[in-house]
């Protein structure tokens, strides 16, 4: 999500710009030396949001992060829940026109029951059904797939997925693909066709 801010910020002369970035940690900043060094010129106030230690950004702190942000227009981009969650929070406050977003993934996944999974890593593709696990779809495949305590406990499987969806057998919540999605392939099944990175 950040590209083309940083393409608007190297662009444009701006005297009051305030960016909340989300990156797992401070070293997946991208852009994070340049982010940096337009914050230390004053040409922006800047806060990183860790989610391995901080957690997902609940819109409602940004009363807090950014206290004015009702009257400033705003640009987000980023995954689907966050802005959706954004959406509904500048229509509740009535300022909806302020918020202009950028979705990294317009189209929408239907999710189904089973479907073709692809393994893009090797290019193997076989068709899975609603109910087995992806890490024993991928072994029978012949895919080499990480793995430890085959429940759901160890977080050992962690997969990205690439594209399309999968359901958590345990909950039955679906997962659709998004950058920086990963999934546990010892509890998640195909929910319509897939791409799983192995």
């Amino acid at each position: 999500g950040i590209t083309p801010v940083m393409g608007m910020l190297r662009d444009i002369e701006f005297d009051d710009v305030v960016m909340v970035h989300c990156a797992p940690q401070p070293q997946d900043v991208i852009f994070r030396d340049e982010l940096h060094d337009l914050a230390a010129d004053k040409k922006l106030r800047l806060t990183e949001v860790h989610t391995d230690t901080d957690g997902m950004l609940d819109i409602a702190r940004l009363d807090e992060l950014v206290p004015d942000w009702a009257e400033r227009e705003t640009w987000a981009c980023g995954p689907a829940g966050l802005l959706d969650a954004a959406e509904k929070h500048w229509a509740e406050h009535g300022v909806q026109e302020r918020l202009h977003t950028e979705r990294f993934r317009p189209s929408i996944v239907v999710a189904g029951d089973g479907g073709e999974v692809t393994f893009s890593a090797t290019g193997k593709t076989v068709d899975a059904d609603g109910a087995t696990p992806l890490l024993d779809i991928g072994e029978e495949a012949g895919v080499l797939m990480p793995s430890g305590c085959r429940m759901g406990i160890c977080f050992g499987c962690i997969t990205p997925l690439k594209a399309g969806a999968v359901r958590d057998l345990r909950t039955g919540e679906i997962t659709e693909a998004e950058p920086g999605v990963l999934i546990q392939t010892c509890v998640s099944a195909a929910a319509g066709p897939c791409d799983i990175e192995r």
